[in-house]
């Protein structure tokens, strides 16, 4: 017997109440298992998330010249979360979660975030609705890669903007 999902989780990290999306899942039966293992995602994990969503703040402000108003003010990792509202989660199986978020940097190309099990990110990038499995093979906009790089090479761009 399947146990009934929920209709909201709290996210971590941002405490916020989000809604559980399963009408594209393939549903198990175990969904449960991946929900309830986002309370021990790990430090490593969300510190690999603001990176990943750094970079891609990074990238996006050096290939169209951004520059505030049009781009919020973050200086580094950890101020991505104020700048992204997380819309939804979808469990699929047993430790796969992927999520939906906006980035107010880019507000028209949404984020899916694809988490296996308690520490392990697979893709940051743009929504592409693919099934859960197949996020960990893309490389092309895989901000879950490389993302020191990126940083590494564009870190100084907002680092002389006026924090908002």
């Amino acid at each position: 017997m399947a146990i009934a999902l929920p209709d909201r989780v709290t996210f971590p990290w941002t405490n916020a109440s989000v809604p559980v999306d399963v009408s594209s899942s393939d549903l198990t039966g175990e969904e449960h298992i991946a929900l309830s293992g986002m309370s021990s995602w790990t430090e490593g994990l969300r510190i690999s998330i603001e990176r990943a969503c750094f970079a891609d703040y990074l990238d996006m402000v050096w290939a169209i010249d951004a520059k505030p108003p049009t781009v919020p003010v973050i200086k580094r990792p950890s101020e991505v979360w104020s700048h992204i509202q997380i819309r939804s989660v979808t469990p699929q199986g047993t430790e796969l979660v992927l999520v939906y978020a906006e980035p107010r940097w880019d507000e028209n190309l949404h984020h899916e975030w694809c988490i296996r099990g308690k520490d392990r990110l697979l893709y940051v990038g743009q929504f592409l609705g693919y099934s859960a499995d197949a996020y960990g093979r893309i490389e092309h906009g895989n901000r879950a890669r490389n993302y020191d790089e990126t940083i590494a090479r564009l870190e100084h761009l907002p680092q002389g903007w006026d924090s908002e």
